[in-house]
């Protein structure tokens, strides 16, 4: 067995948001229940200008260009940016990706809404703060913002190792939980059809928020908490401690 070591933009990140988003027969459907649950959340109108924050290859923001809204999204990875403005171009929507850290993302008051989606509380708590003030700083005066994270209490109950066969070969997921620090460790294997092992150069800390430390963050950011959601459903559901995810609203006032 030949052991690999890859980082996220040389390999992960077209593994995870591309190759295994192709093999997940629910993708587009989980894409249009995220695009109609906040669009009914924010009150999201047709002209509307969206930015999507760590955005990966944007096919949600396609979903919100088809529903007459003018997108733009950053992401640090260039694969997965490149691969979403071809997407949109085939289509021809009003669709723009960016190559760029979300922590540094330079707009100013150009945006009615910003969303992070499965992609907050990925650096340290002054970093998540960045990506909070790159949020208010864009936004303009009445803009919104829409964070999905994942919720902490049923979060740390779920299996430590998951396998899963991804084309031809197996990945191995590995989540490690420390209830002191609040952050989780995720471990990333695959083993190749050719029998090699590609590991991850750095595991992934997940800092796994409480809705008070995350209610804290916004208004340190000099941003409006509004509200928390439990689910992408519709009726809105309120967020509870058995909630599958942590869905924060606010807006810069």
């Amino acid at each position: 067995m030949i052991e690999i070591t890859k980082d996220w933009q040389d390999f992960w990140a077209e593994f995870f948001r591309i190759k295994c988003r192709n093999h997940d027969k629910n993708a587009q459907e989980f894409d249009k229940k995220l695009v109609s649950h906040t669009i009914h959340a924010l009150n999201l109108k047709g002209g509307n200008k969206l930015l999507d924050l760590a955005c990966g290859t944007g096919e949600k923001d396609l979903e919100f260009a088809r529903r007459g809204m003018n997108v733009v999204g950053v992401d640090i990875a260039k694969v997965l940016v490149d691969y979403g403005n071809k997407t949109a171009q085939k289509e021809n929507l009003p669709v723009k990706l960016i190559k760029g850290d979300m922590r540094d993302a330079r707009f100013n008051e150009e945006f009615d809404a910003c969303i992070v989606v499965s992609s907050f509380g990925l650096f340290d708590d002054s970093g998540n703060l960045k990506v909070l003030q790159a949020v208010e700083k864009a936004l303009k005066h009445g803009g919104k913002f829409y964070i999905d994270l994942m919720n902490p209490f049923t979060r740390i109950k779920e299996r430590e190792e998951r396998w899963e066969k991804v084309e031809d070969g197996y990945l191995l997921m590995k989540y490690n939980h420390n209830l002191v620090t609040g952050k989780m460790r995720i471990t990333s294997l695959y083993i190749t059809k050719e029998g090699n092992l590609i590991k991850s150069k750095h595991d992934e800390l997940v800092r796994l928020y409480t809705l008070p430390e995350m209610v804290k963050l916004i208004e340190t950011a000099k941003l409006v908490f509004k509200g928390a959601y439990g689910s992408f459903s519709i009726p809105l559901e309120e967020y509870s401690v058995t909630s599958d995810s942590m869905i924060v609203l606010g807006e810069k006032t």
